[in-house]
């Protein structure tokens, strides 16, 4: 009797190894299926950094030529603004000179005729009309030669005013924005002091309003 018993205890002992080792075994499938999981996990994200970092170094790349670009572009535009400041430097503006005659030759004619007028000739480079052609009339750019051609030519600009053809035109250098904008301040300044005292008289000496002799309050 205790031989059967000893017997089926051991069969039911041998069935709950065998249960044991399948549950072992089947852990460790498991446990593998989950460390492939993560090796897959770990693939995709060493992927991702991988184009992160692609992505990080052409942005990088970009970035960098943007920046040398721009290093290298204030040389450029200080230099752009260095020529056109002495282009204008040989600049005049010439107002209120009648658009009857359209073609620039016969602007250059007209030009011409009027720097006759000041003893100054052969000293134009070229001549264009500013602006949209409208109702009223556009100055007219000239570039000169010269500094000293826009200087002389200034310095005589009043003696239009004694001939009967251009009396009503005007010459002023060709500012720069900067220049312009100074003007413009000083026109808005002499403006203001003439409304503060009428009885005076003020004018602009280069960069300053001062008053004519003569003007003080009795």
């Amino acid at each position: 009797m205790m031989v059967r018993e000893c017997k089926e205890e051991l069969r039911q002992h041998g069935k709950e190894l065998i249960k044991a080792q399948r549950d072992l075994v089947a852990a460790q499938e498991e446990l593998l299926n989950i460390q492939r999981q993560l090796l897959e996990k770990r693939e995709v994200e060493i992927t991702a950094v991988q184009s992160t970092a692609q992505q990080e170094m052409k942005s990088f790349s970009s970035v960098l030529k943007e920046e040398c670009a721009s290093a290298l572009a204030p040389k450029k535009i200080q230099s752009a603004i260095v020529a056109a400041s002495e282009d204008r430097g040989c600049n005049i503006i010439i107002h209120g000179l009648e658009e009857s005659i359209n073609s620039s030759v016969g602007l250059e004619t007209h030009v011409e005729s009027l720097l006759v007028e000041l003893g100054e000739t052969q000293n134009v480079k070229s001549v264009e009309r500013l602006g949209r052609q409208s109702l009223t009339v556009r100055p007219v750019k000239v570039v000169l030669k010269s500094r000293d051609a826009q200087m002389s030519i200034l310095s005589k600009k009043s003696r239009l005013k004694r001939t009967g053809k251009f009396d009503k035109v005007f010459i002023s250098p060709g500012r720069t924005l900067e220049e312009r904008n100074e003007r413009r301040q000083l026109v808005d300044r002499l403006k203001k002091m003439v409304q503060r005292s009428p009885e005076k008289h003020y004018f602009i000496r280069g960069k300053e309003v001062v008053e004519a002799p003569g003007t003080a309050e009795n």
